[in-house]
């Protein structure tokens, strides 16, 4: 009975022990269900999944791609397939296929899959060649030179796993990359790969890029050299996102730690204070430090009214911009960053007050985007309300977003605000 419904309703199920005559069937009966059936059954003739590659129907090829039986010649057929389904399918198996191949291959089926490889990695579709790089990033067993394409392509989904994982990619290719790479993130990645020596993190701290910089500094695996990480310090006195990750470097040198005492907000100098390796002397002069920023915010206390009544001015002139709320947002300017926003989005200020005391970095920073403001100044302004450093929302490729417009509407919406 429940067979005969199943023909009735076209959704007729193979048997579990597939003779070479059901599966004939099936190609002449013209059945949809039983087609997409057959094509991911691994027990298929390599001739019928062959014939299924050109199905006139997306999803049956989609299943003829994915099935680890079907034949290399389907595959290269495939491998043109009008729609990205397909070969996506197509990538993700035969990225799987490569490594190790030629150990059990003969030359002749390996030289195949390998042109195969070669242009699904080269495919004019990105997503389709971030396929190909999240699958083989921390392989040793695949062609190098397939590898190096990847990492100088100009999508940050296709390049950014190769930069990061691939251990194929000597030190000179990244030092090429870095110095050349116009992709915004590039240097990003190669920061967080897991062993970094000193000349690639000399070189990522030359390009001045923050979000960069910051991945470097929070690698426990990056060698990074003494005069190197003066230059760095030099960048964080004008760069408040530098700030913790340079308190929260692991053997920071003494003289370190007190060019850095000299600019951080109280708050990061405790937790240089912390540090078990400081010696007597420099604990001293970060004592000091601490007490003078107590000093130095007691004598401020009263001027808060006045900086608040300022804020509302500067939204009465319309001039309470981006650039004004990233001056806003520094270590004690709570208060005034929770009445800037709330004037730019016309919510109490009680209730940003509240969003700021979750330190929830997602609704945090969907409130900047509510208020048009830029990602690094979402960034400055999570600080601003004591995120902690390891949830910290960073600029996607040092200046966008990295939450998608949905998913910050649901933030929102979740929080009680309303996304115009």
């Amino acid at each position: 009975m429940i067979d005969r419904l199943k023909q009735l309703f076209g959704l007729r199920a193979l048997p579990k022990e597939l003779s070479y005559e059901k599966a004939r069937s099936v190609l002449e009966e013209q059945n949809l269900t039983a087609r997409k059936e057959l094509a991911s059954r691994e027990d298929a003739a390599p001739e019928m999944l062959y014939y299924l590659s050109e199905d006139v129907t997306m999803d049956v090829r989609r299943a003829v791609a994915a099935n680890p039986a079907t034949p290399i010649k389907a595959s290269e057929r495939l491998a043109d397939d009008p729609e990205e389904e397909v070969r996506a399918e197509l990538a993700r198996r035969i990225a799987r296929l490569v490594p190790g191949a030629d150990a059990r291959m003969q030359a002749d089926l390996h030289q195949r899959v390998i042109v195969l490889f070669e242009k699904l990695a080269a495919d004019r579709l990105p997503r389709v060649r971030a396929i190909i790089a999240e699958e083989i990033k921390s392989s040793h067993n695949v062609p190098k030179h397939v590898v190096k394409k990847l990492a100088h392509d100009s999508e940050l989904s296709v390049c950014g796993p190769v930069l990061e994982y691939s251990p194929l990619l000597s030190d000179s290719d990244l030092m090429e990359l870095i110095a050349g790479s116009a992709v915004a993130g590039a240097s990003e990645a190669i920061a967080k790969r897991a062993h970094l020596n000193n000349d690639v993190a000399d070189a990522v701290a030359r390009t001045l890029d923050v979000a960069a910089v910051t991945k470097l500094l929070s690698n426990p695996n990056a060698q990074i050299r003494e005069d190197t990480l003066d230059q760095i310090i030099n960048m964080a006195v004008d760069e408040d996102m530098l700030h913790q990750p340079l308190v929260l470097r692991a053997n920071l040198s003494m003289r370190a730690v007190r060019r850095i005492a000299s600019f951080v907000a109280r708050a990061l100098l405790e937790d240089l204070l912390e540090k078990s390796e400081l010696d007597d002397g420099t604990r001293k002069l970060v004592q000091k430090k601490v007490l003078e920023r107590v000093e130095k915010e007691d004598v401020d206390a009263p001027k808060n009214d006045q900086k608040l009544a300022g804020i509302r001015k500067l939204f009465e002139e319309g001039k309470l911009n981006d650039k004004a709320v990233a001056k806003l947002a520094t270590p004690g300017g709570k208060d005034a960053v929770a009445l800037a926003l709330a004037l730019l989005i016309k919510e109490p200020v009680e209730k940003i007050m509240k969003v700021a005391e979750t330190r929830s970095p997602e609704a945090i920073t969907s409130i900047c985007w509510l208020a048009k403001l830029s990602m690094r100044t979402a960034h400055a302004v999570q600080t601003t309300f004591h995120v902690p450093y390891d949830k910290l929302l960073l600029p996607r490729g040092g200046f966008d977003y990295p939450l998608d417009e949905k998913k910050m509407v649901w933030q929102l919406e979740f929080l009680g605000f309303t996304a115009d």
